[in-house]
């Protein structure tokens, strides 16, 4: 009988097994819901990494608690309840045993929760990372005033080109993002109207086929908190115009599917 590899490269091997970069996570999320299932794979580097290192993470305390195991697929769903727990009364935060869980779950396919590790939901209030504002600003604050007035992500700041603006009397009213757009799904972002004079002013003299960024965004850009305040500003200026359901209207605008993902952003 061949020896088995190592317990992390059986974890790598089923991390690879389940690398999906490139494809359509949108287009797996719909078959997968046609299918009554979950997507499996990973479409990401970004999570492909996380998950990587939360793999041996955890592989270094099952050798610890349990050395007699040699092959991943001996890993049941209480052992990896135990390790959550353990992750928790490590006092790690509850977004990153939540990955953990998120990591258990697709390299295992465990279908671990937090109710039945016996953890706290992850708290919003806990998820500070991004939402403090690190005092880092840009010479021009232009980056900025470009983010609060459309909540782009930066790769889609990065890719938006002066062609992909909406413009009329002198304002800059709305932009269709797709080149760059999470999961491929291009979308229409109204632009909050306070700042529709002010990013015109920022691309008036732009080539329409130019990038409006063409410099590269500083790492210390605090993107996520400028989007969380493009969605609370958006929000109200939703509500004030009378919209329907300005929750959904917000949630199209973000690049989400679904309404819950606003508390990310401050909106409840």
């Amino acid at each position: 009988m061949a020896r088995l590899p190592s317990l992390n490269h059986q974890m790598f091997q089923r991390l690879e097994d389940k690398k999906a970069i490139g494809q359509s996570r949108h287009l797996a999320k719909l078959e997968a819901k046609d299918q009554g299932g979950k997507v499996e794979t990973i479409h990401s580097y970004k999570t492909y990494d996380a998950y990587k290192q939360s793999s041996k993470t955890f592989i270094k305390w099952l050798r610890q608690e349990f050395p007699e195991i040699k092959d991943i697929n001996n890993i049941d769903k209480d052992i990896g309840a135990m390790y959550i727990q353990h992750r928790s009364k490590q006092g790690v935060s509850a977004y990153t045993y939540s990955q953990d869980i998120a990591m258990l779950n697709k390299t295992l396919s465990l279908g671990l929760t937090k109710s039945y590790c016996g953890v706290a939901n992850r708290s919003i209030k806990a998820i500070t990372k991004g939402r403090v504002d690190n005092g880092f600003k840009t010479q021009s604050n232009s980056l900025e005033l470009i983010i609060k007035a459309t909540g782009l992500r930066r790769n889609e700041l990065y890719n938006l080109k002066k062609s992909d603006l909406l413009i009329s009397d002198n304002r800059v009213v709305g932009i269709k993002v797709s080149s760059g757009a999470k999961g491929g799904r291009p979308r229409t972002v109204e632009v909050i109207g306070k700042y529709q004079k002010s990013f015109y002013d920022l691309v008036e003299s732009i080539e329409s086929d130019s990038k409006v960024v063409t410099d590269k965004i500083p790492k210390q850009l605090q993107t996520h908190r400028l989007r969380a305040e493009f969605a609370q500003e958006k929000y109200k200026e939703l509500i004030a115009l009378g919209r329907k359901d300005p929750k959904a209207d917000l949630t199209q605008s973000m690049g989400h599917n679904r309404k819950g993902v606003l508390v990310h952003y401050g909106v409840y």
